[in-house]
């Protein structure tokens, strides 16, 4: 089978423990007795662990191969859900194990994209991103849908305990899938180099630029993540909709356009260039943004649909961004500053659930708290529209150059 295509399935199954508490936030939040605040404090808890793990693993896939990395992080993660199953029995304790769940799940994200680097051609890089990014988000789409049916059907418990299997299957099938695939180390070819690292000159402004795009990213659509499946399965409780329809909307309308997204816009990217598409998707996914809290107004239809538009633009830029940054860092040191991106990008989205759940408790008004996460993709649309500035010159300085010849 096709390793590229198998990957992609070992992500979807590591991936339905990210969403594991998302989803069954709605069950949750009455059964524990929590206020939104502390609600997002956990998710918090999660995005930050996260965050270092991610820092971790991305520093360590170049001394110790991403490939060994992936691996470890995707058997512990399963360890680490199934643990949360048995242990997670109130706010309290879910806030100290989500942490573990945390580590894991992010310690396999950078080694999986670059794996998709070292495997990849650059031409066909950004759709290769894409590919594996989707398939998170199938996984995503799994872990939402699951946890909510089979937390409102059967108890929180058993809704874990579900999503741990898919990551257990999702271990599983990567360890087949990367059995004959070279645990490539960058970190000897580094410390040969005559040259030392020297961030100032791989952080320049193009790096910058993405950089800054990555954060603004990452605290738009943690914060998304978060809170829209609850925000949906709100606006769906008057229509009267069973358990498994309401978790099979709510699933599919947050994470079904973002798997489309990331496949044909990390595709569109290698075409029509980084810097126009992320511009696009980030102005696109500010307004959806803005519009989506004040939707909870407008009805049930108004929500699923700015939502679905919402969630594919939202998440768009995210393989296009990795792409970038793998083409602009040279492979000996793109582990360090793909960490480097991860625990800024990730430590600062982590915030985003708990000031999101901190505006709706001051404020009682979806908008408001939405309007928080909208800051997010208005800084990605500038630093994109800066990065295209940056690129002009580039641009026109090649074409003359041909002209020329």
């Amino acid at each position: 089978m096709n390793r590229q295509l198998l990957l992609c399935i070992g992500r979807a199954g590591t991936c339905m423990g990210t969403m594991a508490f998302a989803g069954a936030l709605p069950v949750l939040r009455p059964v524990w007795h929590m206020d939104a605040t502390t609600a997002g404090a956990i998710q918090t808890a999660f995005n930050l662990s996260n965050a270092i793990a991610l820092l971790v693993a991305s520093w360590l896939s170049d001394s110790l191969g991403a490939r060994r990395m992936y691996l470890v992080c995707t058997w512990a993660g399963a360890a680490a859900l199934v643990v949360f199953a048995i242990f997670a029995r109130s706010p309290h304790a879910a806030g100290i194990l989500i942490v573990f769940v945390g580590l894991t799940q992010g310690g396999a994200y950078t080694p999986a994209l670059l794996l998709v680097a070292d495997l990849s051609s650059p031409a066909e890089r950004g759709r290769a991103m894409g590919q594996v990014l989707a398939a998170g988000s199938f996984g995503y789409l799994l872990s939402v849908a699951l946890s909510m049916w089979v937390a409102k059907s059967c108890g929180p418990s058993a809704a874990f305990a579900l999503c741990a299997i898919g990551a257990l299957a999702g271990a599983i099938v990567g360890q087949f899938g990367l059995k004959d695939v070279e645990n490539r180390r960058h970190e000897r070819k580094a410390a040969t180099s005559a040259e030392p690292m020297r961030w100032s000159s791989i952080f320049g402004p193009t790096s910058l630029c993405l950089l800054v795009g990555y954060i603004a990213h990452c605290w738009e659509l943690l914060g998304s993540w978060a809170w829209t499946p609850t925000l949906l399965a709100t606006a769906l409780q008057p229509s009267g909709l069973g358990a498994m329809t309401t978790s099979l909307v709510v699933g599919g309308t947050v994470h079904l356009s973002g798997m489309i997204a990331t496949g044909v816009v990390g595709a569109l990217s290698d075409r029509w260039g980084r810097s126009r598409v992320l511009a696009y998707v980030g102005a696109m996914g500010a307004l959806c943004s803005m519009l989506i809290g004040w939707s909870a107004q407008w009805g049930a239809g108004w929500v699923i649909a700015l939502v679905a538009i919402g969630s594919f633009f939202i998440l768009a830029d995210s393989g296009v961004l990795s792409a970038a940054m793998t083409d602009e860092v040279p492979a000996a040191y793109l582990g360090r500053v793909m960490g480097v991106r991860s625990i800024l990008g990730f430590g600062a989205g982590a915030l985003a659930p708990m000031t999101f759940g901190a505006t709706l408790d001051w404020t009682h008004e979806w908008g408001w708290a939405y309007m928080s996460l909208a800051a997010g993709g208005l800084v990605a649309f500038i630093a994109a529209l800066t990065l295209r500035k940056i690129n002009q010159p580039t641009a026109c300085m090649s074409i003359a150059t041909r002209s020329v010849s």
